[in-house]
């Protein structure tokens, strides 16, 4: 074949008369080369004058090539040019048999007991500090509605520490070698560390020992199966706070075994345990509580009677400072 080759320019290739150029070279050789060839003949390389010459492909070679890079391409390119106009799968809304079972679980939980509303016990307090018996004494108390309570604890058989609160304040009267000490603080900043090195509120006592569980602001809820034995664990969540309260729940979902709680960067606050329950009446409350934070401070609740729906007195709930 002799070779024939046409130049023109990249501005003008379609101007000469003689060229047969092919619509397949429009955007690929025809561009970056100033000599070309007739298709079926030889082209050529300006730069390279005469010596590397080949042979053009026809159309029919061309496509296949072309079709290949571009499933290659594609490849390695995870495919974001083909698939960038198709449109996403949104994720779908929350399971309907899922929150219906959660919100069942939260009304047992809440309805635990709701009857209870005044009730008295005595039993025996053991606190462990880093693993050494700080104290094992008797203790007695009284229970009103969700935030009146009243506690005694003895010491050598003496009454050496009370507390009490009337739901607006706390009251704390402790006695001992030299003035006795007597505090008033408002009732939401209550806590029993000083006695049991554990910071737990005065409201989630008196919810515990009645066999009630606190429940704590939260946005989520999720119902999950127990990794270590079986039954089932609530995760109450907080937005911009993460896990707030965990329950671990019996096989039947409806009793609570176990529960805890965390402070916004994710420690525990503390750990309450049912370890033995007892049924008073149409209750069912402890007849053994566990508490402890998971570090250096243990507490345990032995219950030795429980009375429910007694009478009590407003004057039950106020300490009165010592004359």
């Amino acid at each position: 074949m002799n070779q024939k080759c046409l130049k023109f320019r990249d501005a003008d290739h379609s101007s000469h008369p003689d060229m047969k150029f092919h619509p397949s070279l429009l955007n690929h050789q025809s561009i970056l080369l100033n000599y070309h060839c007739v298709p079926g003949t030889k082209w050529c390389n300006s730069r390279r004058t005469m010596r590397n010459c080949g042979q053009i492909p026809s159309s029919r070679s061309k496509l296949p090539d072309l079709v290949l890079v571009t499933m290659l391409l594609s490849f390695f390119f995870g495919c974001s040019s083909i698939t960038a106009g198709l449109p996403r799968e949104k994720p779908g809304p929350p399971d309907a048999a899922a929150r219906a079972e959660v919100q069942a679980v939260l009304s047992a939980l809440s309805s635990h007991n709701a009857g209870l509303n005044n009730f008295k016990g005595r039993g025996k307090i053991t606190v462990w500090q880093k693993g050494n018996l700080k104290f094992k004494e008797k203790i007695y108390w009284v229970g009103s509605d969700t935030q009146k309570i009243s506690i005694v604890l003895m010491v050598g058989g003496y009454p050496a520490v009370k507390m009490a609160s009337d739901g607006e304040w706390f009251y704390y009267y402790e006695v001992g070698e030299g003035k006795p000490i007597y505090r008033k603080i408002a009732a939401s900043d209550a806590s029993l560390k000083r006695i049991i090195s554990i910071s737990i509120q005065t409201d989630d006592v008196l919810s515990l020992i009645s066999g009630r569980v606190p429940i704590r602001e939260h946005h989520r809820a999720i119902l999950e199966p127990q990794e270590a034995k079986p039954g089932y664990v609530l995760v109450l969540k907080r937005r911009w706070w993460g896990v707030a309260e965990k329950i671990y729940l019996d096989p039947t979902r409806t009793l609570a075994q176990q529960v805890e709680f965390y402070n916004r960067s994710g420690s525990l606050i503390y750990r309450a345990r049912f370890d033995e329950m007892q049924t008073i009446k149409e209750y069912l409350v402890p007849a053994r509580l566990s508490i402890t934070n998971g570090t250096d401070a243990d507490f345990e609740l032995d219950v030795n009677e429980f009375w429910p729906d007694v009478e009590v007195r407003p004057s039950m709930f106020v300490l009165k400072p010592p004359e």
